[in-house]
């Protein structure tokens, strides 16, 4: 009689413990929401070549970049996969460099990123694995530019930051992720049109660069966030002051992502 009560406790256990590990794992992984994802891969289709579409067309069954941009948060779910606890994020201290920092052993978002072009490249590839390659690239192209996904260790990049959005309790990670592009009111397709164009001397810098430009350049706005946390009770002052950063980031990680898709895919 009292074996049952122990397995059906123990079942319990399990259940709750996978569901605590879920949520912990969804928290430290998503960046910019689905909004945003979409947003940057809408740039990003917008200036693809025709060549490049075809390409894409070829190895996904079509090129529209929105339909992929979140598959590397939608595989979370997926025990089977073993795609789904790749590191989409970098941690180091403010004062730091990539270059510089300390290397997870267990990788980071360059890691990953530089092997999944590697294996897009690679002719041994199956085209399975180099379909996987892709959406996850376009995915952490996405990442590498979102403040909260370039921060620090200890607060699992801002989840532990506790803070409150126009009253309501959030944390600083959601909140860059989707509370003030959802207080946007904007579609992704709203949300690309409104990144806006960079000139042509901003598109210049923004294409001589690479992942780790891209993640030492982020961390600034990170440091940046992080200088500025004042009370915590934030709302029309801090989306005022804010909202640039994201808008700029998007724009930035969109054509970015075009130009290397246009580069990749050829």
């Amino acid at each position: 009689m009292i074996s049952k009560p122990r397995l059906f406790q123990r079942a319990n256990f399990a259940r709750l413990t996978f569901i605590v590990l879920f949520i912990f794992t969804s928290m430290y992984a998503g960046a910019w929401g689905k909004t945003g994802h979409r947003a940057i891969a809408e740039i990003a289709y917008q200036h693809l070549e025709k060549s490049t579409k075809k390409n894409i067309e070829k190895l996904l069954g079509d090129s529209y970049l929105p339909l992929y941009a979140t598959y590397a948060d939608d595989i979370r779910s997926d025990r089977e996969n073993p795609y789904r606890n790749l590191p989409h994020y970098v941690n180091m201290d403010f004062d730091e460099n990539y270059e510089a920092a300390s290397k997870n052993e267990n990788g980071d978002l360059v890691t990953v990123f530089n092997e999944m072009i590697s294996k897009l490249k690679d002719t041994e590839s199956t085209k399975e694995d180099k379909a996987i390659a892709l959406k996850l690239i376009i995915h952490l192209v996405a990442d590498a530019h979102q403040p909260m996904h370039v921060g620090l260790a200890e607060d699992l990049g801002g989840n532990k930051v506790e803070v409150t959005w126009f009253g309501e309790k959030t944390n600083l990670h959601y909140l860059w992720d989707e509370d003030m592009i959802d207080y946007s009111r904007l579609s992704y397709t709203e949300l690309a049109r409104f990144a806006g164009e960079p000139s042509a001397k901003e598109l210049k810098m923004l294409y001589n660069s690479s992942v780790v430009n891209w993640i030492d350049e982020t961390r600034q706005y990170t440091k940046l966030i992080y200088d500025n946390l004042g009370d915590k009770d934030y709302g029309y002052e801090y989306y005022n002051k804010f909202s640039p950063i994201f808008y700029e980031q998007i724009q930035k990680a969109g054509f970015r992502l075009g130009q290397l898709l246009n580069e990749l895919m050829k």
